[in-house]
């Protein structure tokens, strides 16, 4: 339950060697690399001025090829493989595979073949497509024409007259009809806007006729077609028809390329793994021959480390560890270590920052509170019982990876507080099974509310605590008494003072209380601003930090929230039952059930809602202030891609 040792190692290769050595590397998922062509690195370190950066490879390019052809032909497949729902989705295990077996299987495979055939699919999908949408215009183009029941050859071969085919605005009509009474003008069809007419007229009137047409907007009807437009339009319907069967049979042919889509995933795995490789090579320097690779490493792995680089390349390396410096605190990647409950409860310390190298991990120390706050804040045994058996089905039914299994288990565990403090209130689904717990919130409110604040006292307390241990492991106790000892001493005098005439505590008790906290509060005011360089900053510095002491008591204040939530869950279930409860005769049997479920899984979800972001609250701004400081960086190690195969150790 702490923050897991690290240290620095430099590990020398010959170049020749170094992609066989990464492979491995990359499988044992336990190796963060250091970015030695860092140029403030270099400035500050002479041996590494003298190396050359490193870069990827030419073979990177044919990666990256690959890559792309597999991503194409997944995505492509995609649109045409039976649809899962999330569920079947989640319950399906992926393949494990060792990365030597993952290039086996593709080596051996006839991807490229695949690709082939997925592309010719592809072109002949988008060529079929354009047939029909090519048609499809065709047949609204002469739709307005339909009517015309002769062909345009036979109007074309038309030779002592000419012809006019076209629309004009539907609200020019009669005027041109008017205006050219004496040519022979058909009406093939109107619309909302425009009239489609056929116009015949002498030889010798063409110009005029023209003229008179453009002066009405008209547009002329163009088109290489030659049978009657009915004709066509059928045909093109029928042709339509025939083109989408053949895509449907496609599409058909393509639902059932599992087995190909399988292969595509492997060569995806083995490309992406290649290309991580190679782009690590930015973070290395060399000269002709060596390359210098530069990483943290947990303290725990060096031996399988050392293992690593004897098995590949034998004799051929050199691999130096060193401990952590002074001035490498703020720069170590983090990598927490805690058991199954920790574990779960790792995501809200992730949430807030993670520690640096030199502090606790506060993990171990925020999760009895968040477990007892969370259930508090819901307490009800139904709403308990339901995250309870949901948590346990997604672990035992679906096939999570570890960040959703660890969500689960984490809603697992707090649904045990939530149905204990459920009978300690009495409650499940609000009133619905009425029974006597220790506490009935709705009368016992002060009761709940003197809870909460012991509760937030606890922990305030237990967070100073904290902050001393950390100081003290820091070598400095004297901190410890000017920043956690003077306000220990300042709050309780505080507090034995206030509750000392309510409990009957004799006089001579406040007095020394009194005593205790002018000498805690001087303490205060003369060391919280020793960090300052002038006298006066010091004490101006030393009546501020005094002042904090309103903070303390805006933070108790905070922690009545686990009341408010608490009481204010209850009372909308409860009120949920009287109101369905009232539903008369047959609407109480038929939808009485049907609003009990929506409304209290609607009351569940933002019961839950409401006590995590408060829960995490209390955590981040009550508890955090009091001793963590956070803002060191996450543990990232160099490792396998495992979007669709799940790649274990050689």
């Amino acid at each position: 339950m702490a923050i897991v040792k690290m240290n620095k190692f430099t590990l020398l290769t010959f170049e020749s060697k170094k992609e066989e050595l990464l492979s491995k590397i990359q499988g044992f998922s336990n190796v963060e690399f250091v970015n030695l062509q860092d140029e403030d690195l270099i400035e500050k370190n002479e041996v590494l001025q003298n190396l050359s950066k490193d870069d990827v490879d030419l073979k990177c390019a044919k990666y990256e090829e690959n890559l792309s052809k597999a991503k194409f032909a997944l995505e492509f497949l995609k649109n045409y493989m039976p649809k899962k729902s999330a569920i079947k989705a989640m319950q399906e295990s992926r393949g494990i595979l060792t990365l030597d077996e993952l290039s086996q299987k593709v080596e051996e495979s006839n991807w490229e073949t695949i690709y082939d055939k997925v592309k010719g699919k592809e072109q002949q999908l988008v060529e079929l497509e354009a047939k029909v949408v090519k048609l499809q215009g065709e047949i609204k183009l002469l739709q307005p024409f339909e009517t015309l029941d002769t062909t345009f050859d036979s109007i074309k071969e038309l030779k002592m007259v000419s012809h006019f085919i076209g629309t004009i605005a539907k609200q020019y009509e009669e005027t041109l009809l008017e205006n050219l009474s004496n040519e022979y003008i058909e009406i093939i069809s109107r619309s909302s806007n425009d009239t489609n007419i056929f116009i015949l007229t002498n030889k010798e009137d063409e110009e005029k006729v023209s003229e008179v047409l453009r002066g009405y907007g008209f547009s002329a009807f163009k088109t290489e077609q030659r049978e009657v437009p009915m004709t066509l339009i059928t045909d093109f319907k029928h042709e339509i028809e025939e083109l989408k069967s053949k895509k449907f049979f496609m599409q058909e042919e393509l639902s059932s390329f599992d087995k190909e889509m399988k292969i595509m995933e492997l060569v995806y795995e083995y490309n992406n793994n290649k290309i991580m490789i190679q782009k690590e090579y930015n973070n290395f320097l060399k000269t002709e021959t060596i390359v210098t690779i530069q990483g943290w490493n947990c303290i725990e792995n060096n031996e399988e480390l050392k293992s690593i680089c004897e098995e590949t390349i034998k004799d051929e390396y050199y691999l130096n560890f060193e401990d952590v410096k002074e001035e490498e605190i703020d720069i170590v990647p983090i990598k927490l270590k805690n058991g199954a409950l920790g574990k779960a409860f790792e995501q809200i310390t992730e949430m807030y920052s993670f520690p640096k190298y030199n502090e606790l991990d506060p993990t171990p120390f925020l999760v009895p509170f968040y477990l007892i706050f969370f259930g508090m804040m819901v307490a009800d045994v139904g709403y308990g019982l339901i995250v309870l058996i949901a948590s346990m089905l997604a672990l035992k039914a679906l096939n999570l990876d570890e960040d959703k299994r660890n969500f689960a288990k984490f809603f697992l565990f707090l649904s045990i507080p939530t149905i204990a403090f459920g009978l300690m209130y009495g409650s499940f689904f609000g009133d619905l099974i009425k029974f006597k717990g220790l506490i009935d919130p709705a009368r016992d409110v002060n009761t709940v509310l003197i809870l909460s604040l012991v509760l937030g006292i606890i922990q305030i307390f237990v967070g100073l605590g904290l902050k001393a241990y950390t100081l003290i492991k820091l070598g400095k106790p004297l901190d410890a008494f000017y920043d956690v000892g003077s306000w220990v001493i300042t709050l309780v005098s505080i507090g034995v003072m206030a509750l000392g005439p309510m409990f009957g505590l004799p006089k001579i008790v406040t007095t020394i209380a009194m005593v205790t906290m002018i000498f805690g509060m001087i303490v205060i005011v003369l060391t919280g601003g020793r960090s300052e360089e002038s006298k006066g900053a010091r004490i101006g510095q030393g009546i501020y930090s005094l002042y904090g002491i309103t903070g303390y008591i805006g933070d108790l204040v905070s922690y009545t929230r686990l009341m408010a939530l608490g009481l204010a869950g209850g009372s909308i279930a409860g009120a949920l039952n009287l109101l369905i409860g009232q539903m008369p005769g047959v609407a109480a049997i038929v939808i009485g059930p049907i609003l009990f479920i929506l409304a209290h899984t609607f009351n569940l979800l933002l019961s839950l809602l409401g006590a995590y972001v408060h829960t995490a609250r209390l955590q981040y701004v009550e508890y955090f202030s009091k001793f963590y400081e956070g803002g060191g960086k996450p543990f990232t190690p160099f490792k396998t891609s495992d979007k669709y195969v799940k790649i274990k150790r050689n």
